[in-house]
């Protein structure tokens, strides 16, 4: 273990803390006046909203459990806890001993055989800032580089390698390479692993003791953001929650106060997430009873009324002020079953950018799980729509994502699909943008529509300027006949002699070719630069058909360089090792909407002759 000096409290009865920003003037108990034996009390809601007391007796003192910090260990009794032990939402719960404040009940033992509790000492609780504070920007990405690895993340799956060697015409090794530098996290990673922190530890090897309350979807609560109330309820060892999503379902943590004093409040005695300065909504909560657990024990709740805000998220605690809520971001899902049913669900979610990913995901998950399913042989077609401020291009149309999900899993399969947007503008490190509303719109579908490309045809051998071909393209659905597509690709007029490939696929896998044609093509330099991306066409029931020629464009920052003279491509490559050339370029390509997600892809070879030369006059016989 490694030991670090701990922060020396003085032994003071009647106690004034002096600190940044803010002075509290309470009677607490300093730790350096606590030992063992020493008893007291501590507050707590177990059922309802009357705040009960429990009796305290004092284990020990768990020094320097952590960096500038000490632990409280004590023993609770009574309301049943000798057989429940701690029961999450006891968080925050303030404790006396001998009268005095001695701090927050905060952490307890999962499978503990005794009621056994640690307590964040008063100092570190009255040492927590009160007043607001502008969190800084781009709290989840940072930085270029998680940007440029998460965008190909919205393909929702890697292209098929044999796709990309068929495709590309390069040594296995090549394209293999260029996809070892995409990393793909599981689905369900992406969608919890963000909500997973409130729960990970503090740091002392003690787990969270947060208590997560969630109502299912269909459930209308009265809750929204933007209230405000008296928050008289407000007062030590108060039940009080943090409402991450309200409206038809709601999600978010329950806990305790510890301290108020005029509209300023303080709680929990353990980080959420510590995040520093936040902006998250409080509320009062509603205890309904203790749901004893051998493993954990924890509080059943319902959230009450929104009354202020919490600021700040940091190790000893939350700390924020009862009055104006946050405004929290409107999200609408309508669903349109094949039977012409259709339900609309709407909801608010935090306006955070680490959380609000998450959480639209969530929304939408949990609605289309309502009144259907993900394990169906189904299709779900969906089109999202998202309207910001702070783009040009985001302020003049709105973003919209839309494709098919198809088969059992096919929702959570596009977790990725649909959280990275929101995750890339909202902590792009390039300007700061506001999302202002979600609508989603989905269409179930109880029936697999699949299909898988099988065969393409069409001429092999062209004439320069000879204009557009007709290429057919072989699909075999699920079930069913085998169809075949005609589509019509034009043919550039200044196109060159020489090998080129007939390429048809879907949008996704075109889309999840790109981080291996183009190098470059996600190293974006700028927020416009990942709208553009984010606009591109990646839909699994998009039928792309293209004339891929082998790569001669550069890739100058995320901008792609066509026809460039070879004397100005070489000049450029000469004086910037950065700059890279694309494994192929295309020539033209056309889209095609189809009934069926598309699987597979079917490639061939294409040769271009030069346009026969005119015979001069002169020469003709």
């Amino acid at each position: 273990m490694i030991i670090f000096k701990p922060h020396q409290c003085l032994g003071l009865a009647l106690c004034l803390l002096i600190l940044p920003g803010l002075s509290w003037a309470t009677d607490f108990i300093p730790v350096s006046e606590i030992s063992q034996g020493m008893r007291g009390y501590g507050l707590t809601v177990f059922e309802g909203s009357r705040i009960d007391t429990f009796a305290v007796e004092v284990v020990g003192i768990q020094k320097r459990s952590r960096v500038d910090g000490n632990l409280i260990l004590i023993e609770v009794f009574g309301h049943d806890l000798e057989r429940s032990s701690i029961v999450q939402g006891m968080s925050g719960s303030p404790i006396y001993i001998e009268g005095r404040f001695a701090g927050a009940l905060a952490f307890g033992w999962a499978g503990s055989l005794r009621p056994l509790a640690g307590v964040t000492p008063a100092r570190d609780i009255l040492g927590l800032p009160v007043n607001p504070e502008v969190a800084e920007h781009s709290l989840g990405i940072s930085n270029l580089e998680t940007v440029q690895s998460m965008l190909p993340l919205l393909a929702g799956y890697t292209s098929e390698p044999t796709f990309a060697l068929d495709v590309l015409d390069k040594a296995p090794a090549t394209v293999a390479q260029h996809m070892a530098n995409v990393q793909w996290p599981a689905a369900e990673q992406l969608i919890w692993s963000l909500l997973e922190e409130a729960t990970a530890s503090a740091g002392v090897d003690l787990p969270l003791e947060e208590n997560w309350y969630c109502s299912p979807v269909g459930n209308v609560s009265g809750v929204t953001g933007g209230n405000s109330g008296s928050g008289g309820t407000l007062v030590p060892g108060a039940a009080c929650a943090i409402p991450l999503i309200t409206g038809d379902a709601m999600l978010g943590a329950t806990g305790t106060v510890t301290f108020t004093e005029g509209d300023n409040v303080l709680m929990m005695g353990h980080p959420f997430m510590q995040r520093g300065p936040v902006n998250l909504p409080l509320a009062t909560a509603e205890i309904l009873t203790v749901f004893p657990s051998r493993q954990m024990s924890f509080k059943m709740a319902n959230v009450g009324e929104v009354v202020g805000s919490v600021h700040h998220d940091q190790r000893a605690g939350l700390s924020g002020k009862l009055g104006p809520a946050p405004q929290l971001v409107p999200v609408t899902v309508d669903i349109e079953y094949s039977d012409t049913h259709q339900q609309r669900y709407n909801f608010q979610v935090v306006d955070d950018p680490l959380l609000t990913p998450s959480l639209v995901f969530w929304t939408f998950y949990n609605s289309l799980l309502a009144e259907g399913d993900d394990a169906s042989n189904q299709n779900i077609s969906y089109e999202v729509t998202s309207h910001w401020q702070g783009s040009d291009l985001l302020d003049d149309l709105p973003l919209v994502v839309s494709g098919v999900a198809a088969g059992p899993g096919g929702a959570m399969s596009l977790a990725g699909d649909w959280m990275a947007p929101f995750s890339l503008l909202l902590s792009n490190p390039f300007q700061e943008v506001k999302l202002e509303s979600v609508q989603a719109k989905f269409k179930i579908s109880k029936t697999l529509h699949t299909a898988r490309i099988t065969g393409l045809d069409g001429p092999r051998n062209l004439v320069a300027g000879s204009g557009p071909i007709m290429v057919q393209v072989e699909v075999t659905p699920r079930l069913g006949a085998k169809r075949v597509v005609e589509v019509e690709l034009p043919l550039p007029a200044n196109i060159e002699a020489g090998g080129y490939r007939l390429v048809a696929a879907s949008a996704a896998e075109f889309f999840a070719l790109e981080a291996q044609r183009a190098a470059g093509r996600f190293q974006v330099a700028s927020l416009d630069g990942t709208v553009k991306i984010l606009n591109l066409d990646r839909a699994a029931d998009q039928l792309v058909v293209a004339i891929l020629a082998p790569g001669e464009s550069l890739m100058i920052a995320d901008r792609e360089m066509n026809h460039l003279p070879g004397s100005v491509s070489r000049l450029l490559k000469q004086g910037n090792m950065q700059i890279q050339s694309t494994m192929a370029d295309f020539v033209s390509r056309v889209t095609q909407s189809m009934p069926q997600a598309l699987q597979g892809h079917a490639v061939r070879k294409l040769r271009v002759h030069p346009a026969p030369v005119p015979i001069k006059e002169e020469r003709r016989p």
